[in-house]
């Protein structure tokens, strides 16, 4: 007789469903003996035990909506034992692979039996599906397995007493009341680790594992804390866990689920899927030590285990609302299993020793897992974790710190948990960038200068077919330096194009002991004048033809040379202001001459072997301007001076190079992007810089492509020049030319190898701070105990275990979407790896709210939140550059299979850009709010058809075309349900996964109608 499957055996049959043909619920039981079993007898074996217990004759059968359950008769179920290959792989990817193998849920037995010759003794395996199933239960099999082996081998008859299956009993209404309580306030899970991986669209559940042994000292402080503490093994190590996860971005409201075993006295042996997750709540007040982390874990674990008896199923609607809900647990994505043995390590099988041998089935539906394995000899830990959220090294340098924490603890137990340290062995064997090969001169002032007085008519400008030598220059210098210096300011704004007169005026502002301020004559009239009311300029240099009221010109070039020695700047003097050119309002970084000269050292270091030859190609209103200059000058090289039309014309650049031998050229990705093509070989041998913004790694093949050598360049507005420059081969992640760390905002904790968080920059070329804006100086810029000054740059960032760091993007450039937290830079990665893509950028839109990362340009409207701190709910809008208009349903696909969302996408001829050839962030924020206010497209006929079964299965005909299912009340049972009207009423064949990849009328109609017409196209 069927009945119907209970809630939780549903939820584990709706996790098949979006991963089907796999074996995620797959649970295998295996052992090795030192010599051959005999399959006669283990056959026997087996069928004895498939008898006696009914749930091993338990089948399952489903249609799209439902699943039911019934027991077969001892006669009709035939499980043989089949022999299990040896492959090249060897003998545990051999098991896996067994393991793995998916069941049908059709009526057929969830178990099947195989053996493993191997050259030292066979392996028997056993497969049972988790529906009838579960860690207990491995146990219990094994030794009647053992047991009924032993005895038909001795000629006897295995017990075949009959076990009923065990059912359990309804959840007692005290236990739900308690995890309503006890879960009060949770908010789902949203986000992973901060070492995790960035989410994906379509989950493969796949697994890996690492194993650790804990160290002695390890072991020795938790047997201590078990005296010390009163609690067990179990206890002090999952209250550790608790803590490792909160300083990996967990927050201090840690949830962790374990299994606990609902098998009451009576039913001890009984075999069947006799656990429920239960989720263990740990919240860490930052002032609390461990013994209070011990004590609150201990009493978290004793009660949740008395309230064991309610399936997550039955809390989560109650607890989480209309939440947005996946295919995950809503309330941890984190597990902890104490493991003790199950053989006896002198176990034999008719006189065979037999040893327990561990085999990993290959999935996991969650993050991570830690399995805690005590024995005589040490405690492993295993270490499962699913690779669609981490990598290996990830995984081992977490077991890494976990094993550093536990002995931290045992030496500062008196600490705040929150107060101790976040990284391990590894992370503080990080090796930290070299430091500039050659040391710079006093001042840049003083290296131009050396060269002026050795070879003064060595050319130092060339524009067009004009060359200004050293000479010349430093004349020029010596004008703008006597006209400046009776002014009473001390601030001198120059405005020039980029040329021997701008070259002068900037060096003889600074030879009056005066500060310059960076423009660019391109700039809107309001922006400069903002600029320069905000600066307190005065007076104001301006090149000839410039309508600027009451400017001075700015002196032109002599023909006489002059070498007078400079009075020298103080080097602590502020050099120049640079503005944001994106911001709302201005906002400038002041830099002093020792900074200036540290960052130009750094960039000479890298990529010049003599006198630099640079092409003047930046805006002049960017220290990018100032780079370019001062490395050619203060080597006793020369700056050519590149044309507007050069940004554009790869064949002007191109030809500029060729013609004055330039061999460094600097420009921001989106230049690049023109002009790489046309420019062709006539980079090769040169080094190509890449400013300002990330890298797509095609650019960077594009420009590897040429010939020249990429350094890609990572900029931050508190630090002159360089704060990286040069990336690895893989193109993951640049080199610093500083002291970089990475810390958890909000505590300024240091953060080990592969952990997300805010990139900091300690060094001499750090900005003296922010003009005019003391307050925000002080938000941004701290002292270290050990590096000493340092910046905060507000962006978010991991480092590299080989010293390289990775620059995810703005800390403020996080947004949630339907309930999972996404960064924008991720969002572009992902979009740009697309061969059709050009460049691509994207934003969050709330209806014409301010995005969150439009501010990452101006550090007074960054929001400094930790990497899963809060994020507003937006909707993601990606603009694509490319020159194939169709790219639109190519690149939706491309998004389902690797993003947890997907954005709307506008395609664009040209992102918009700055004066200084940066994307213009601000204008396509304010494109998609423009977007977002204008009348919304009607629905079609399958989003409307859509939109009523959304409104009739959750009862809620406020719904639109724009409502999310999960959103608006939905879970996983009722989307089954949906998918199957669907089905029906539309005659389409959608998938579960699909709804949860696509969970809005709209969403759901574009990627059906898509599905059709790419299978039309298949049929033609």
């Amino acid at each position: 007789m069927s009945i119907a499957a209970s809630r939780k055996e549903a939820a584990m049959w709706l996790l098949e469903r979006l991963v089907p043909d796999t074996g995620v619920n797959n649970v295998a039981v295996a052992f090795e003996v030192a010599g051959r079993i005999d399959r006669e007898l283990f056959t026997a074996a087996l069928r004895a035990v498939l008898a006696r217990h009914e749930v091993l004759r338990t089948v399952f059968r489903s249609d799209d909506a439902t699943l039911t359950r019934e027991v077969l008769g001892p006669d009709e179920v035939d499980v043989p034992l089949v022999e299990i290959g040896a492959g090249d792989a060897g003998r545990d990817a051999d098991l896996t692979a067994f393991a793995a193998e998916p069941f049908a849920i059709d009526g057929h037995p969830l178990l099947r039996a195989g053996v493993r010759a191997g050259e030292d003794g066979d392996v028997c395996c056993v497969v049972v599906h988790h529906l009838i199933f579960d860690a207990m239960s491995t146990t219990i099999l094994l030794r009647e397995l053992l047991v009924a082996y032993e005895t038909v081998a001795a000629g006897g008859r295995p017990d075949d007493a009959p076990v009923a299956a065990l059912t359990e009993r309804a959840p007692n209404e005290r236990s739900v009341a308690y995890w309503r309580r006890n879960l009060d306030g949770l908010r789902p899970a949203e986000a992973g680790l901060w070492c995790a991986r960035p989410p994906v669209g379509a989950p493969s559940l796949r697994a890996e594992t690492v194993h650790h042994e804990l160290s002695a000292p390890a072991r020795a402080v938790v047997r201590r804390f078990q005296r010390e503490l009163r609690a067990s093994e179990a206890v002090v190590l999952l209250a550790a866990y608790s803590v490792l996860l909160a300083q990996h971005g967990a927050g201090s409201d840690v949830v962790i689920g374990t299994p606990v075993n609902v098998r009451d006295q009576r039913s001890v042996n009984a075999i069947g899927y006799h656990a429920n997750l239960v989720p263990l709540r740990v919240r860490l007040d930052p002032d609390a030590d461990f013994r209070a982390v011990v004590k609150q874990t201990r009493s978290t674990f004793l009660e949740a285990i008395s309230h064991a008896d309610v399936p997550l199923e039955h809390v989560s609607p109650a607890v989480l609302g209309d939440a947005p809900s996946s295919w995950r647990s809503s309330f941890f994505r984190h597990l902890f299993n104490y493991v003790p043995g199950t053989v006896d390590a002198s176990a034999t099988l008719t006189g065979m020793p037999l040893r327990h041998v561990m085999v990993e089935n290959g999935y996991s539906r969650f993050d991570l897992e830690f399995f805690i394995m005590p024995g005589e000899d040490g405690t492993r830990v295993r270490a499962a974790f699913c690779v669609d959220a981490f990598d290996a090294a990830d995984v081992a340098l977490l077991l890494e710190r976990y094993d550093a924490l536990l002995v931290r603890l045992g030496e500062e137990l008196d600490r705040p948990v929150a107060r101790l340290s976040r990284r391990g062995a590894g992370d503080l064997a990080l090796p930290s960038p070299s430091p500039p090969a050659a040391t710079a001169a006093a001042s840049v002032l003083d290296a131009v200068h050396a060269t002026v007085v050795a070879s003064p008519d060595l050319v130092a400008v060339q524009d067009g077919t004009e060359a200004v030598s050293y000479g010349r220059l430093w004349a020029a210098a010596t004008a703008t330096r006597d006209l400046v210096a009776a002014s009473g300011g001390d601030t001198v704004a120059v405005l020039a194009p980029r040329g021997a007169e701008l070259a002068a005026a900037w060096l003889g502002v600074w030879l009056a002991g005066k500060r310059c301020v960076l423009l660019d004559p391109a700039q809107p009239i309001p922006d400069l004048a903002a600029r320069l009311a905000d600066s307190g300029a005065a007076p104001v240099l301006a090149a000839e033809g410039l309508p600027v009221p009451g400017a001075v010109r700015i002196p032109a070039v002599p023909d006489a040379v002059r070498t007078d020695a400079p009075s020298g700047p103080d080097l602590d003097a502020v050099a120049y202001l640079e503005y944001h050119l994106d911001g709302p309002a201005p906002l400038a970084v002041t830099v002093t001459h020792r900074a200036l000269a540290a960052a130009v050292a750094r960039v000479v270091d890298r990529v010049a072997t003599g006198p630099a030859v640079t092409a003047w190609l930046s805006s002049a209103a960017t220290d990018a301007a100032l780079t370019e200059l001062l490395v050619a000058l203060s080597t006793g090289g020369r700056v050519v001076v590149a044309p507007d039309g050069a940004r554009t014309d790869g064949h002007a650049l191109g030809e500029l190079v060729r013609a004055h031998g330039v061999d460094v050229v600097q420009a921001p990705p989106a230049v690049w992007r023109q002009v790489a093509e046309h420019a062709g070989d006539r980079l090769a041998g040169r080094a190509v810089l890449v400013a300002h913004e990330p890298l797509p790694r095609p650019l960077a093949a594009q420009l590897r492509a040429t010939g020249g050598t990429p350094y890609h360049g990572y900029t931050t507005p508190g630090v002159a020049g360089y704060a990286a420059l040069g990336g690895g081969p893989d193109g993951a992640g640049v080199v610093p030319t500083a002291r970089v760390f990475v810390t958890e905002p909000g505590t300024g904790h240091e953060l080990g190898i592969g952990v997300r968080g805010e990139l900091c920059v300690a060094d001499d070329a750090l900005a003296c701070g922010y003009h005019g804006r003391p307050e925000l100086t002080a938000a941004r810029f701290g002292e270290h105990p050990t590096y000493g000054r340092f910046h905060r740059t507000g962006d978010l960032a991991r480092l590299l275990p080989d010293g390289r760091v990775d620059v995810v993007g703005p800390l403020s450039a996080q947004v949630r979407v339907g309930g999972q937290r996404v960064h924008l830079r991720d969002v572009e990665s992902v979009l740009a790896a697309h061969p059709d893509v050009e460049a691509v950028v994207a934003v969050g839109s709330a209806g014409g709210a301010r995005e969150a990362g439009a501010g990452e340009a101006d550090p007074g409207h960054v929001t400094v939140a930790g990497p899963a701190g809060d994020a507003r709910e937006v909707t993601v809008v990606a603009f694509v550059e490319s020159r194939k208009p169709d790219v639109v349903e190519r690149l939706r696909e491309h998004a389902r299979g690797a993003l947890p969302l997907v954005p709307d996408l506008v395609v664009l001829n040209r992102l918009p850009v700055t004066v200084a050839g940066t994307v213009d962030r601000a204008a396509l924020v304010a494109l998609a709010a423009a977007r977002a206010a204008a009348d919304v497209e009607p629905p079609d006929e399958t989003t409307a058809a859509l939109v009523g079964i959304w409104a009739d299965m959750l009862d809620r005909p406020d719904l639109h075309a724009d409502s999310n299912f999960f959103a608006s009340g939905g879970h996983s049972l009722l989307g089954a349900q949906l998918v199957q009207r669907v089905r029906t009423d539309l005659a389409m064949p959608v998938q579960l996964a699909d709804l949860f990849a696509n969970p809005t009328p709209r969403q759901l109609a574009e990627h059906l109608q898509d599905a059709f017409w790419d299978d039309d196209e298949d049929d033609d």
